[in-house]
């Protein structure tokens, strides 16, 4: 894998793009779905039979332009509880490497590039990529190398990073085991990848079912983390820690009890991952 360039897939709901099968089952339907920027109809989301990973149908393709990162803008420098726990689940990862110097680090999705700045504060040369031309550009005025477009054919060479970070972006994008398969070419050997996106297999998608914000908005994919972990696995990386998280606070106990319960048991919303490259 380590001098194969790789190719990616464009999209198409009827066949899966993870194991090639096009047999699958219809699991929700939306006429109307109003939890988005803009509302969406006759929207399905569909289980493959094969590999049980679920996707959306029809595709979407978001611009990804400034619109989209309004709602990030408006949060200003914030940086979220669960950025703070991936770091850190890293720098324990890292122990052993603790003293190694000039590492590179990439954002894959760096958005209005907060890990970049959480990445430079702790010493890495930062690079940031993203579909936006608007994320790019705004992260260039902050000081930080970007590049832009898809991942995939960005980089000719192998092995160029320590670590990649993947926020929040593999759901998007059309060919996640593509992407997958880059970033372990990408990596240094024992580089990490900090990979995080939704869990499907949450308590709170469970509860809330189509209400739950996660299901469409611009999502491709819909992940549970045991899936997620397997797609790593076999792209060739080595599970080093996986958490969820649910980033609520709750105003009863027995509320708070609960997501954090589901959390610990692998059970909340959002899902972060440390893997190794093997």
């Amino acid at each position: 894998m380590k001098n194969s360039l790789v190719e990616e897939k464009v999209y198409r709901a009827e066949e899966c793009n993870l194991c090639g099968s096009t047999n699958y089952r219809k699991v929700h339907y939306f006429k109307e779905w109003n939890f988005s920027r803009d509302p969406v109809r006759d929207v399905s989301i569909i289980q493959c039979r094969n590999c049980k990973v679920r996707r959306r149908m029809p595709g979407i393709m978001d611009d990804y332009e400034a619109e989209y990162h309004a709602p990030y803008m408006d949060q200003g420098q914030t940086i979220h509880a669960h950025q703070l726990y991936h770091f850190g689940d890293l720098m324990t990862a890292r122990v052993r490497q603790f003293t190694e110097k000039n590492l590179k680090f990439l954002d894959v999705g760096c958005s209005t590039g907060r890990a970049l700045r959480l990445a430079a504060t702790m010493g890495f040369e930062a690079t940031g990529l993203d579909f936006s031309r608007w994320a790019t550009d705004y992260c260039s005025k902050l000081g930080f190398t970007t590049r832009h477009g898809s991942l995939i054919g960005q980089w000719k060479e192998s092995e160029v990073f320590d670590i990649i970070h993947c926020c929040h972006t593999i759901e998007h994008v059309p060919d996640p085991v593509a992407y997958l398969r880059e970033m372990h070419r990408l990596l240094k050997p024992n580089g990490q990848l900090m990979l995080a996106c939704p869990n499907y297999a949450s308590l709170s998608r469970l509860a809330l079912k189509e209400k739950w914000i996660w299901c469409l908005d611009s999502h491709l994919w819909q992940f549970t983390a045991k899936q997620m972990r397997s797609l790593l696995m076999a792209s060739g990386f080595k599970i080093v820690s996986a958490r969820t998280h649910h980033g609520l606070s709750p105003n009863k106990r027995w509320k708070k009890w609960l997501l954090d319960t589901s959390a610990a048991l692998g059970f909340a919303d959002g899902l972060n991952i440390i893997a190794m490259r093997r």
